[in-house]
């Protein structure tokens, strides 16, 4: 009975610990990312900032090109304008939650679940 308690205990653990990793799709209403901790890349799509432009120029289509450093549990993003954004994130089962983290003392989250 001890060994089948503590084979239950080992399976939870392990599942637990991959449960936290950074992989795959993400989205809410008003943003999606896709990143991947092994290749410590990411692209944070953004609704708002979809624009076809004016007569062609200002054309965005909402895409943030990012590294991931997951030793800091960080992510960066860059716009081809120069727009930059950084993020402290956390996985928490199927969520990913991003806090600001350019430095600001900001305790405001983001919420994005993972698409299957």
């Amino acid at each position: 009975m001890k060994r089948l308690i503590g084979v239950c205990l080992g399976l939870m653990i392990l599942l637990a610990a991959c449960g936290n990793k950074l992989d795959g799709t993400y989205k809410n209403q008003e943003m999606s990312i896709k990143a991947d901790e092994e290749t410590e890349t990411a692209t944070m799509h953004i609704k708002m900032y979809e624009s076809e432009g004016f007569l062609g120029m200002g054309k965005n289509d909402g895409n943030f090109d990012g590294k991931v450093n997951k030793d800091k549990k960080t992510m960066s993003f860059s716009s081809e304008e120069g727009d930059k954004m950084k993020f402290k994130y956390k996985v928490k089962g199927d969520k990913l939650i991003l806090k600001d983290g350019s430095g600001s003392n900001s305790d405001k989250e983001i919420k994005l679940k993972k698409e299957k």
